[in-house]
């Protein structure tokens, strides 16, 4: 179908189709880069185009055009569109060749858990969108996920080197509300110390413990305020005496939060640019291994501070000799680039095709 519409649709040369996360989010990479170029009087005569799966729920008044992700307009819209700025899938996990487009790739962090060939368990069919789609840019971090992806996406015809955009969120956000807007939209009224708690999506029914119970909630909520956001994937119910924060924006939960908790989710790469404490509770690691595979040891690897037990989280936050040099190490290693390097990468890019 791709190839026969490919026949009778020509690309608007100053359009751009913007999707983040498959069409599940208005958020991360690709709507900073929204929000960079509607601002830029370079692109005021561009037409910016989102996909959703559910456009109707997202009424932010910056947002102007907005298609459906699941609609079977979808690839019109698409191929329509000379670039695609994505941090995931943008053709639906059906690679084809687009020589009139632009595919702009901001993977959504830096690989820890296992991609491509490496991940146990991958389907077939995004095992062959991996070995088949064809990025025109892929920004990457670092040297670490430069070979990663270099193996990941083989057919990617170039890298960009110089970080990701999500480094510019949060200054974004800066500029735009205070840490105490966002605790009273959170409806956060204790002075106590803010903890985020990201636990990871498993894929699959766990043998062993993988989240937090909620008497262990219970005893952390006694000394902070935590706040429970899950995986775009789960649900995201209410643990124990906490805020769930389900569709609330990660990076501005970054302002406030002072302690990030999580396990194999690879958003601490992003967080320790603040340098505020992390810990990972991994109970469930050597089980995680097998049946979804990682390339780095936190604890060997990355020297974070790793719980394999409750008990052992509570005496690690408890214990008053946490290391912020391996945060420093973390991000000098993983994430050096400043955001601005990305943003005017991104733009050097686009203005090399007027």
């Amino acid at each position: 179908m791709v190839k026969l519409l490919q026949l009778f649709i020509k690309p608007n040369e100053k359009q751009i189709l913007f999707i983040s996360y498959s069409g599940r989010q208005y958020s991360d990479t690709p709507k900073e880069a929204y929000n960079m170029l509607r601002t830029d009087p370079d692109f005021a005569d561009y037409e910016l185009v989102w996909a959703f799966n559910k456009p109707k729920l997202y009424k932010q008044p910056e947002l102007g055009r907005k298609i459906s992700s699941n609609s079977p307009t979808f690839f019109f819209h698409l191929l329509k569109s000379k670039y695609w700025i994505a941090n995931s899938s943008i053709d639906r996990l059906i690679p084809f060749k687009h020589e009139q487009h632009v595919y702009i790739q901001f993977w959504h962090g830096v690989p820890l858990k296992s991609l491509g060939h490496s991940e146990v368990g991958l389907s077939r069919l995004v095992q062959y969108w991996y070995d088949h789609v064809q990025f025109d840019f892929m920004f990457t971090y670092s040297d670490y996920d430069l070979e990663k992806f270099k193996a990941v996406f083989p057919r990617t015809k170039q890298f960009v080197t110089q970080g990701q955009l999500r480094k510019n969120i949060v200054q974004r956000y800066e500029q735009n509300i205070t840490p105490a807007r966002i605790k009273y939209q959170l409806g956060i009224k204790s002075d106590k110390p803010v903890l985020l708690y990201l636990p990871t999506f498993r894929g699959y029914d766990a043998k062993e413990q993988t989240n937090l119970t909620e008497a262990t909630l219970n005893e952390l909520s006694e000394t902070y305020t935590v706040i429970y956001r899950g995986h775009y994937f789960t649900d995201g119910a209410g643990k124990g005496q906490i805020i769930t924060a389900k569709n609330y924006s990660l990076y501005k939960m970054f302002m406030i939060a002072d302690t990030l908790i999580t396990d194999f989710s690879s958003v601490f790469f992003d967080f320790v640019e603040y340098g505020k404490k992390v810990y990972l509770f991994q109970p469930d690691v050597s089980e995680y291994i097998v049946r979804r595979g990682i390339y780095l040891d936190a604890k060997k690897d990355l020297h974070l501070p790793v719980a394999y037990s409750e008990v052992e989280l509570i005496a690690l936050m408890q214990a008053d000799n946490y290391d912020y040099q391996v945060l420093k190490k973390i991000k000098e290693e993983y994430n050096p680039h400043e955001g601005d390097e990305a943003a005017n990468a991104l733009k050097k890019i686009l203005m090399q095709y007027l």
